[in-house]
């Protein structure tokens, strides 16, 4: 098994067809590559105490979730997986949080959809790369086509 510093955490649910962000503070983050063949990781965050009642939710419901981490550094692109809630227990101040979660892996990656869908819009030279950089960097409603689309092929392959 292989240990990584957790440095941001988002998570995606989906209800009535709608797609909804929730960026997750962390005081403290673990990642675990458990380097087995099903590409399983556990992904382990220090939480505020004020998020119980949504990820106990979760866990009681044995939701599925896409979840994006960021590995060893912010600036890294992040990780996307799809995961289940584990644990969830106060400890402290804080919620202890454990996600059992399995690898994403897409068949166009993020850049790839940037890049197609700015060239069917006819946008070339130094505006294609400034667009490009600026919808990488603000993931916005690409992105969110990219998620929901994610959210279907999790649910239609019942990864867990």
């Amino acid at each position: 098994m292989k240990s990584f510093r957790l440095c941001s955490l988002t998570v995606f649910t989906e209800a009535n067809n709608q797609t909804t962000k929730h960026d997750i503070p962390l005081f403290e983050g673990l990642i675990i590559n458990k380097e087995n063949p099903n590409d399983h990781w556990l992904i382990e965050g220090l939480i505020e105490k004020g998020l119980f009642q949504f990820f106990n939710s979760l866990k009681e419901k044995n939701e599925t979730m896409l979840v994006e981490a960021a590995i060893t550094s912010k600036d890294n692109p992040p990780a996307s997986f799809v995961a289940k809630v584990r644990i969830i227990k106060l400890i402290n101040d804080h919620l202890q949080l454990l996600l059992e979660a399995k690898r994403l892996t897409r068949k166009d990656t993020f850049s790839e959809i940037i890049l197609k869908d700015l060239i069917d819009r006819g946008i070339s030279g130094e505006n294609l790369l400034k667009d490009f950089k600026r919808i990488k960097k603000e993931r916005g409603v690409e992105f969110r086509k990219l998620v929901e689309n994610d959210i279907k092929e999790m649910k239609e392959k019942n990864y867990f």
